[in-house]
C-alpha cells in the first residue's frame, strides 16, 4: 500500500479472493477459477473515491461478477455516493 498525493494506493495482484465490496472471501485456486477477467488476467485498476479530494485505487484487480457489474453500474450512473460507501467496505475487508 502506499500513498499518492491524498490516495491510498494498494496493489491487489496478491489477494486470492474477490477485492470488491461483496462479503465473499472465498480463494480463487487454479482448479476453481471464477474471478474477472476471465482469462486469468487482471485489471488495471478501480478508483473508488473517498471524500472530495481523494481516492481508493486498487491496482491489478481480480474481482467477482457481481462487484464487477455493480461497480460499472455506479460508475456509469456517476453514483459518487454509492461509490465512497463501497470504498469503506472494501477498506475493511482488506484492513486498510
Amino acid at each position: 500500500m502506499s500513498y499518492n498525493d491524498n490516495n491510498i494506493v494498494v496493489d491487489v495482484s496478491c489477494t486470492k479472493f474477490c477485492v470488491g465490496p461483496c462479503n465473499s472471501k472465498e480463494k480463487e485456486t487454479t482448479k476453481n477459477k471464477f474471478l474477472k477477467p476471465y482469462s486469468g488476467g487482471k485489471y488495471n485498476k478501480f478508483c473508488y473515491p473517498i471524500n472530495k479530494d481523494s481516492y481508493l485505487i486498487l491496482k491489478n484487480v481480480r474481482i467477482c461478477s457481481s462487484c464487477n457489474q455493480r461497480y460499472m453500474g455506479f460508475y456509469d450512473e456517476n453514483e459518487i455516493e454509492s461509490l465512497k460507501q463501497d470504498a469503506k467496505t472494501i477498506r475493511k475487508k482488506l484492513g486498510i
